[in-house]
């Protein structure tokens, strides 16, 4: 079913395949499982297990049963761009009796010589598996590994239980594999890697037709309920319009439209009065309170609560239940910090209290998607402020202020106070817009601005992800330490980008930096310093990261500078220029980090 999906670019083949295999499906659960799998899921999007089984732990599984040389193994995975791909090469088919003799536990059985026929050995090999979680000899059964087979692996992966237990549940399950493709797509599931090109919007297309309704029933559903997997039950059991809104699963953010200029932006309102909000630089943030239970999801539809206990003790004080639309932003005395207060809290296992004490931070509200039992979604954004305001109004709940807005003046006087306020520009608001998730539209627009360009050189190219990992789309980028006339001078990295660029560019870049490469380290080719590239970046950052001491938020191609040799390229001494510039808000703090307390004090 992934694989005809995946053969053809069009979506709506891609629906309709989907569609016919989830029609046929007469199982409830493997209805869920099949909508769950096809998206690269190994549970449910509520579910907030995870496999925790890494590259090199399931490596390690799949070299034990293939008897592969760890080099060889590790150069396919490279060339084929993920695990998956790589054991459609290898796996053996029901077939080739010898290899699958080895996959089951035992060697290649020697054939006589003079005779075709293999020899038996003296102790065959012995597999006995038990489906994994369903207690029955699955082999036993006949027939493919089935989905429901494959969930009870999962279930008891994510249950834990010690590496060797892990690591005897991967074994038997990949074992129970008579088919590469089936392997390739086991190995996908697991690191959510399936790269059919059926993304959740084709799934919910497909979920509609397969069931006969309405696109925008199935996408309202899912946002009610979470799981698209559970929207696929109720929509062939005609059971859409039972759902409700449910606490703690992440919905997805309404985005704005970005707009050039702010005579732009005031064409685009067309005369209509907009409200103005400071765009804050933060990470966007969805919070959810039911009594006292607090989750926050963030763009990536992650948990991020761990990182941020000093904001959800704050969210703890709040009165009721709701749902809230914000920012997380660095914060002290009333004032916005840079983003790198931000950075030095996230992927910490532990958080000291040092790092929360240098490294305040808050949550800043500009919406609220529900509240006390109400959905309020669809309501206009001046009555969702009404409610939010009300709030606020009784709590230390912070909220942005909004000025209203109609000419390319009064934008560019809202921008210019956002900037002086250290944010990083301004979203346009209608006021009588209701919340639509994962739309850009007309509704919300947001202007800012980027510090000026400078010409990199490219060290290093990387193989990209998805459509792009057979292409070195991903490049590390480098300026001079000193002027490259002068001796010693030495390139120094400031940053990576991947967009930017078409796909013919990047066609024509990788045939380029594979005929210039020096040296392979897996996905990464080192080049000749020979391709420049034109920068763009939002904030200049000071960094241990890269050899320049400096680091690029949000860093784009603008473009190939095929007009300029490695040595045009831009110095340190400008990096450090635009760092210190007044438009560059990543720059350090300007209050001092609180000192860490003594036994005196």
């Amino acid at each position: 079913m992934n694989d005809a999906a995946a053969a053809t670019p069009k979506k709506l083949q891609k629906q309709s395949i989907l569609a016919g295999y989830l029609r046929a499906l007469s199982d409830d659960a493997d209805l869920r499982l099949a909508v769950r799998y096809a998206g690269g899921r190994p549970f449910a999007g509520s579910d907030e297990r995870v496999l925790n089984v890494g590259w090199r732990f399931v490596s390690d599984v799949i070299l034990s049963l293939l008897h592969l040389d760890p080099g060889d193994y590790h150069d396919l995975v490279i060339a084929s761009g993920d695990i998956g791909e790589a054991l459609t090469k290898v796996w053996p088919t029901s077939d080739d009796k010898n290899s699958r003799a080895m996959l089951d536990g035992g060697t290649a059985v020697p054939a006589v010589q003079g005779t075709s026929e293999p020899q038996t050995p003296e102790k065959p090999p012995v597999l006995s598996v038990n489906a994994v979680s369903h207690g029955r000899d699955a082999r036993a059964t006949g027939g493919e590994l089935t989905l429901v087979e494959i969930a009870g692996a999962f279930d008891d992966l994510a249950a834990g239980g010690g590496t060797e237990r892990k690591r005897e549940i991967l074994r038997q399950l990949f074992a129970r594999c008579i088919d590469p493709r089936e392997a390739a797509y086991l190995a996908k599931i697991i690191f959510r890697e399936m790269r059919s090109g059926v993304r959740e919007g084709v799934l919910q297309a497909a979920i509609a037709q397969a069931f006969d309704k309405s696109l925008a029933a199935i996408q309202r559903c899912q946002l009610f309920v979470g799981d698209l997997d559970e929207v696929a039950l109720l929509a062939r059991n005609n059971a859409l319009d039972v759902a409700q809104l449910r606490l703690f699963h992440p919905i997805q953010f309404m985005l704005a439209t970005p707009q050039e200029t702010a005579k732009v932006a005031a064409e685009t309102l067309g005369g209509r009065t907009f409200w103005s909000e400071d765009k804050l630089d933060g990470i966007r943030a969805q919070v959810h309170k039911s009594g006292n239970r607090i989750a926050i999801y963030t763009r990536t539809m992650d948990r991020t609560d761990e990182s941020f206990p000093d904001v959800v003790a704050a969210i703890a004080t709040l009165a009721g239940e709701f749902l809230l639309d914000g920012e997380i932003v660095p914060y002290r005395d009333g004032q916005v910090l840079p983003f790198a207060h931000i950075q030095r809290r996230l992927g910490r296992k532990v958080l000291t209290a040092k790092i929360l004490r240098d490294n305040p931070a808050t949550f800043i509200a500009f919406d609220i998607l529900y509240k006390d039992g109400n959905l309020l979604m669809d309501c206009p954004l001046k009555l969702r402020r009404e409610s939010l305001d009300s709030l606020a109004l009784c709590s230390s709940l912070l909220t942005t202020e909004r000025k209203p807005v109609v000419t390319a003046d009064d934008i560019s006087a809202a921008f210019d106070s956002a900037r002086a306020n250290r944010n990083e520009g301004i979203v346009l608001k209608d006021p009588e817009s209701a919340y639509s998730p994962g739309r850009r539209g007309q509704w919300w627009l947001k202007l800012k601005t980027h510090l000026p360009t400078f010409d990199c050189v490219v060290t290093f190219a990387e193989y990209g992800h998805g459509k792009r990992r057979h292409v070195l789309s991903d490049y590390t980028f480098a300026v001079w330490d000193r002027a490259p006339t002068l001796p010693d001078a030495t390139l120094v990295n400031v940053g990576k980008a991947y967009s930017g660029l078409t796909d013919v560019e990047i066609a024509e870049l990788t045939q380029l930096f594979l005929s210039i490469a020096i040296a392979q380290h897996g996905r990464v080719f080192a080049v000749k310093p020979q391709v420049v590239l034109e920068i763009a970046c939002d904030q200049i950052q000071r960094s241990t990261r890269h050899a320049s001491g400096y680091a690029l938020r949000f860093p784009r191609i603008k473009r190939i500078r095929t007009d300029k040799r490695p040595e045009d390229a831009d110095v340190l001494s400008r990096i450090a220029e635009l760092y210190e510039s007044g438009h560059n808000f990543g720059r350090a703090a300007v209050q001092a980090e609180v000192p860490e307390p003594t036994l005196f004090d």
